[in-house]
């Protein structure tokens, strides 16, 4: 018969805590990437990191006797709390919001301080053409110079291609400007050309412009001529400039 070797309690206490906080690492580190990919802010990230080691609570199986609110606290995400159980406050960061009409978007939204929110707020906010057209006349706003700073450390094809896009959209569109149209601080359709000028020319100074310029792909390229042909069929660009345009854009 072979003796069962014994484990000395101290050495099992050890062996037992080196387990529960190797599992505490890789829930913390699986909350911190979560928390990345969804581009969240930092009370949000804080929090969710927080309480990644806490198991979901299920509601009781007859909550008749709950009331609503009581309810939607029980169904609230683990990261809206603190440790000690309060609510954290706004469980939402800027433009994070669940997406709106395109009307109550443009109200709603405000300008970007940095090429990081502008997207989280286009990808998350700006789902139909109108409010994108919209969003872009927010963070062009009045004065030019905007574009530039926001992304002069990079801007990439994909967001290259979806601005020309957009901007083609709502310029060249169904539904472009008209007289009484006003987009970042212009009025009529000649005077916005000029502002979506301007854009395009302020993008065309970001950082790494070239290599996205190379990676826009047919269909951003399709949609810069289409934007180019109208900004000169309003005035707002002569052939000249049009054709020194499509030629930094790669559409010459």
């Amino acid at each position: 018969r072979v003796a069962r070797m014994s484990v000395p309690p101290k050495v099992s206490r050890e062996l037992a805590d080196a387990v529960q906080e190797d599992a505490l690492r890789a829930a913390r580190d699986e909350a911190k990437h979560r928390a990345v990919r969804q581009m969240e802010g930092y009370d949000v990230f804080k929090n969710m990191v927080s309480v990644a080691h806490l198991r979901p609570h299920n509601l009781p199986g007859d909550a008749s006797h709950m009331t609503a609110a009581d309810r939607a606290a029980a169904r609230a995400p683990a990261f809206s709390f603190t440790p000690e159980g309060r609510a954290s406050g706004p469980a939402s960061t800027p433009g994070a919001s669940t997406p709106l009409t395109p009307a109550a978007d443009a109200a709603s939204m405000r300008a970007p301080s940095s090429a990081a929110e502008f997207e989280k707020t286009w990808r998350r906010s700006c789902k139909s053409a109108d409010a994108r057209w919209r969003y872009l006349g927010l963070t062009a706003g009045t004065q030019e110079g905007q574009i530039a700073r926001l992304f002069r450390v990079e801007i990439n094809g994909t967001v290259l291609s979806e601005l020309v896009a957009a901007l083609a959209a709502g310029y060249a569109g169904a539904a472009s400007p008209r007289d009484d149209d006003e987009w970042a601080g212009a009025r009529g359709a000649t005077a916005i050309g000029e502002r979506v000028r301007a854009f395009l020319a302020e993008l065309a100074t970001c950082g790494r412009f070239a290599l996205a310029a190379k990676l826009m792909g047919s269909g951003g390229r399709e949609a810069m001529r289409t934007l180019v042909d109208a900004l000169v069929a309003n005035g707002a660009l002569d052939a000249g400039a049009a054709e020194a345009l499509k030629s930094a854009y790669g559409c010459g």
